[in-house]
């Protein structure tokens, strides 16, 4: 049956404000793939690496979104980042993304592709300069928009036992309402030396949407981990716990354990 036409003209307008109350959740939201904060570093020459990043969501959204992505709730990420110095300052990498998911098990969950450049000494020792520049390719169950790129200066600083980095991040789809139009997604971290390679510090992850019309703070998203870091000279670990104090994922968990080989000298 028919709804009647005054019901209809009732419903109508609930369930167009319902998509746009929900939408911003689903389109601005930072990365539950890669959760790193960038160092102005590049591998050396032909220098070769890997970076397994692990990401448990432990609080996420429990519906899939008006975009079509999935629940985020108890999601495991598995993304594994294989990267290529080239030359002195710049190197070029991949992220090959997986997820799973429950009820659903284990899936592809998409792949980008990434360089960046950098200063190959730091300005008057302590400060460092670098660009990554990512595009990507994303399953519309993980990200309703599935085209996009990401553009991410790079400020950090060594001065002593403390670490600074600051990554102003811009990310533009190629598809979608919003398709051309930059958002903006900073990212940060605080870091103290305890002892000799290891670390403790802070991350903050934000996302804002679009640069032309920031978001409410309630629908921006505002995540900040407690981490720990360690170094060597073959392999680096990070792992941290954070909560998202406005966005749709709450508690996660990650670690990324990187491992490098020795390049030409």
């Amino acid at each position: 049956m028919f709804a009647p036409a005054g019901r209809l003209r009732l419903r109508l307008p609930l369930a167009l404000g319902t998509v746009l109350a929900l939408w911003p959740a689903a389109a601005y939201a930072q990365d539950t793939f890669e959760i790193q904060v960038y160092d102005s570093e590049t591998a050396g020459p032909w220098q070769a690496g890997l970076e397994t990043h692990l990401v448990w969501i432990a609080s996420g959204t429990t519906v899939a979104s008006t975009g079509g992505e999935s629940p985020t709730d108890h999601q495991f990420h598995l993304t594994l980042e294989p990267h290529l110095g080239i030359g002195t300052w710049a190197e070029v990498g991949m992220y090959l993304q997986t997820a799973v998911v429950p009820d659903q098990g284990f899936q592809y969950a998409g792949v980008k592709l990434r360089g960046k450049v950098g200063l190959p000494e730091r300005i008057a020792g302590h400060l460092g300069l670098a660009v990554n520049v990512e595009i990507s390719a994303i399953p519309r169950r993980f990200e309703a928009t599935v085209w996009g790129s990401e553009v991410r200066p790079i400020l950090d600083g060594r001065w002593g036992l403390f670490y600074a980095s600051f990554n102003p991040i811009l990310v533009v789809d190629f598809t979608g309402a919003d398709a051309g139009i930059p958002q903006f997604e900073p990212a940060a971290k605080v870091a103290f030396d305890v002892i000799r390679s290891l670390a403790l510090g802070a991350e903050y992850y934000g996302a804002f949407g679009k640069v032309t019309s920031w978001l409410p703070l309630s629908e921006s998203t505002n995540r900040l981990f407690a981490v720990l870091d360690f170094t060597s000279d073959y392999f680096d670990l990070n792992c941290g716990v954070g909560y998202d104090f406005t966005g749709p994922e709450q508690w996660l968990v990650k670690m990324i354990l990187g491992f490098h080989g020795k390049g030409s000298p």
